[in-house]
């Protein structure tokens, strides 16, 4: 499951694994996850070790 938050929606929606579009590995420690929202916009997740941020990130 991801919390992401769609700028579209204005809301956070916790998403399942199946609404992941792609993995990104950025860099070493820095991972962006593109997920799809219920009403099917995409947005992007930051996570991983070097990411300096309480929890998961969208950007």
């Amino acid at each position: 499951m991801f919390l992401a938050y769609c700028d579209e929606c204005e809301e956070r929606f916790l998403l399942p694994v199946s609404h992941v579009k792609a993995v990104h590995n950025l860099a070493h420690g820095v991972i962006a996850v593109e997920v799809v929202c219920y009403e099917g916009h995409v947005s992007m997740v930051m996570t991983g070790s070097d990411i300096d941020i309480s929890g998961p990130a969208t950007v």
